[in-house]
């Protein structure tokens, strides 16, 4: 899991580079597009997450941060930390 999000780390890295500096010509845009699709995709994770876990226990801005870095890798464990804490 720690692998995967070190990998995550390094996409948003790249597309950061991607805006900020001239990549050659195919992966200035592609990197831009797939950071487009990918933060959309993780806003609507995030709204979506944050209707289910108001209705389960608390809702932090720290977990709109982290799910709009990690997405899904960040809201399993969350998701189930919540659903654990709820059973007890």
């Amino acid at each position: 899991m720690t692998f995967l999000r070190g990998c995550i780390v390094v996409f948003w890295l790249g597309v950061l580079l991607a805006i900020f500096m001239d990549l050659p010509a195919p992966f200035d845009r592609l990197l831009i597009i797939a950071g487009v699709v990918i933060a959309v995709l993780h806003l609507l994770e995030l709204v979506g997450f944050a209707f289910w876990i108001r209705r389960h226990g608390v809702y932090h801005w720290r977990d709109a941060v982290m799910t709009m870095l990690f997405g899904v890798l960040y809201l399993k464990p969350r998701m189930h930390a919540v659903r654990k804490a709820a059973q007890v």
